[in-house]
């Protein structure tokens, strides 16, 4: 295998961890939203900046479980 082929390889690879980042970030805001008609500006910035993924499945099960949004942000 050529470097050439490592390199886009890698590229892809990370693309796609990229990718269902955004999803599962989307999917908190989502799931917010849904529950709480709107999610403040500061709110949504804060989740869009969590790159970790076990972090965000955690968020995305506060998003579902908390009381209101002051408890979902206490999670952050």
């Amino acid at each position: 295998m050529s470097t050439a082929d490592i390199l886009r390889q890698e590229g892809e690879l990370r693309g796609e961890q990229r990718g269902q980042i955004l999803a599962r970030q989307q999917d908190i805001i989502e799931a917010l939203e849904i529950r709480f008609d709107r999610v403040p500006d500061g709110l949504r910035e804060e989740v869009e900046h969590i790159a970790d993924s076990s972090r965000l499945h955690a968020l995305l099960r506060a998003a579902i479980r908390c009381a209101d949004l002051e408890s979902f942000a206490k999670e952050l």
